[in-house]
């Protein structure tokens, strides 16, 4: 399917860089449903963007296309500003969005989106690929409700999937790839159990790790075999898988990139 028979094209491009000693946004392109919220220096220096889409969510067909780029020196933080919520899609269609991530060595780029929310009956693709050179630095964490639990809705979306590779120096140093597809089998134990909340993420640094985050039965992290740092969590309420990954975040981007705390207004 091409991009112009879709029912929406979502397009956002970001390009940061170093001019006069601070990170900045040097070009960015923009196509509704996708914009960003005026850039905001944070007092580390970190150059923060909220991606924003401003209809009910995305449906059935719909594709979102992001790339972003930070050049050697930056540091940028891109964050949503609100719950991506996968609508449904009477005629079957998923809604896409593949998400390029370009780091070159010296610059930092951290991708915090809030929760995927699939409604019954949704269907949601997404890839994301992210090519770091020697010496860059990244971090992604995204992370996935059962559905709208209040409304009586887990586990009744069609379809989720979700793949993640990060290459550094040209050589892959981590792959994800998680679908579900819910049907009869999932209240089994050992499929999800009692949780409803899910997060994964993975960042890439030079600094080692001494004291790795977990919490039992909540969350856990490690390293692979290229280097990259994962974590896994699961959880039967939001808030507090979202409070555990606060402090995770903050652990490993200290150890990670030598970095302060991050602190956002919303």
């Amino acid at each position: 399917m091409t991009l112009l028979r879709r029912t929406r094209t979502g397009v956002l491009h970001l390009h940061f860089g170093m001019r006069a000693g601070r990170t900045c946004l040097l070009r960015d392109t923009q196509k509704a449903p996708l914009m960003i919220v005026r850039p905001f220096t944070l007092p580390c220096g970190t150059l923060m963007v909220f991606v924003v889409n401003p209809t009910g969510g995305v449906l059935g067909g719909d594709h979102s296309e992001i790339h972003v780029r930070v050049e050697g020196g930056a540091r940028a933080l891109v964050l949503t500003q609100s719950a991506t919520r996968v609508q449904p899609s009477p005629m079957g269609e998923a809604a896409t969005q593949d998400i390029l991530l370009e780091v070159a060595a010296g610059g930092r780029l951290e991708f915090y989106p809030e929760r995927t929310l699939p409604f019954a009956g949704s269907a949601f693709r997404q890839t994301l690929r992210a090519e770091l050179e020697e010496d860059a630095e990244l971090g992604f964490l995204e992370t996935l409700a059962s559905g709208r639990v209040g409304s009586g809705e887990r586990l009744q979306f069609r379809e989720y999937t979700s793949r993640v590779e990060v290459r550094r120096g040209g050589k892959r140093v981590y792959l994800d790839a998680l679908h579900l597809c819910p049907g009869p089998h999932t209240p089994a134990p050992g499929i999800l159990g009692h949780c409803d909340y899910l997060a994964s993420g993975v960042w890439v640094g030079g600094g080692p790790v001494a004291d790795w985050p977990a919490v039992p039965g909540h969350l856990a992290t490690g390293s692979t075999a290229g280097g990259a740092v994962w974590l896994r969590g699961a959880s039967e309420r939001g808030p507090v898988l979202d409070a555990e990954l606060a402090r995770a975040r903050e652990a490993l981007r200290r150890q990670l990139f030598n970095a302060v705390p991050l602190q956002v207004r919303r």
